[in-house]
């Protein structure tokens, strides 16, 4: 394949996950060589499949060494950590008998989350749900979060009901995940819903909530991205802001430079001034 320049990254990647499934190290790290060899470039995501691979097949210790051996040459991401902490520590742990608890779990899913492994975040949080401990309701703000901001508002709204049916009392911070991603959705219908809904529930908004229906009253768009920002928009996002202030809410630089931003794109430089 290589005297054909047939080789790609996925080749190599197949192939480091092969070797590494049979616990071939030797071979499996032998590959990553093979790679500059044929003059591929290897940065921090090639290097990131291999320790991935070699974790994945428990090898954790062995792509702890390799991490180790190829300090200085590449600068780690969070991947890179997450993918340490899933094949080794985490691998480690499970097999002296340590039994994680939810801050544990909790503290992996996010990591799964922030590297991007959102499939394995999944699958791993189904797994808490089977065979404990139980949840509890950070565990779902993380994923729930996570799934508006793909947009993702099918599977977010299972998780959240989901969530109630456990027994959890959904907070502020769920509720502007929910709205924030239904907006970024342009679904203001379901925005409205979910505001009704936590009136219903006595849930009060809290600054967050607050900025975030400004963010949305302020820069909706229309079809064609022509932006939609109006007079009565702007009005709008100061009437947020005025019953935020009711509320005993201080209002943060962000909610003066979205309701500033709003009047600037309306011409209407006089209320610019005032706010």
């Amino acid at each position: 394949m290589g005297e054909k320049r047939l080789l790609m990254l996925d080749t190599f990647s197949i192939a480091m996950r092969a070797f590494a499934a049979t616990k071939d190290r030797k071979k499996a790290v032998g590959i990553f060589e093979l790679m500059k060899n044929h003059k591929y470039r290897v940065g921090v995501e090639t290097i990131n499949a291999l320790l991935d691979s070699l974790g994945r097949a428990k090898l954790g210790k062995e792509a702890q060494a390799l991490f180790r051996k190829l300090e200085g040459r590449f600068m780690p991401n969070l991947r890179t950590y997450t993918i340490l902490l899933n094949g080794w520590i985490w691998n480690e742990m499970l097999d002296e008998g340590f039994k994680p608890d939810i801050v544990t779990n909790t503290i992996m899913l996010e990591g799964l989350l922030r590297s991007k492994k959102r499939s394995d975040a999944i699958k791993f949080f189904e797994v808490i749900k089977a065979k404990g401990p139980s949840l509890d309701v950070r565990s779902y703000i993380i994923l729930i979060r996570d799934l508006c901001k793909q947009t993702k508002m099918k599977e977010a709204v299972e998780y959240f009901y989901e969530m109630i049916d456990y027994g959890f009392h959904p907070d502020a911070a769920v509720y502007t995940c929910l709205m924030t991603g239904y907006g970024n959705d342009k679904r203001m219908d379901k925005v409205y819903e979910l505001l009704k809904e936590m009136k219903e529930k006595g849930c009060p908004l809290d600054g967050k909530t607050y900025n975030a229906l400004n963010k949305l009253m302020t820069g909706q768009r229309m079809p064609g991205d022509v932006l939609m920002t109006s007079q009565r928009m702007s009005d709008d996002a100061v009437r947020i802001y005025k019953k935020m202030i009711q509320n005993g809410i201080e209002p943060s630089i962000h909610s003066y430079n979205m309701i500033m931003k709003s009047y600037f794109q309306i011409r209407n430089y006089e209320m610019e001034k005032k706010i």
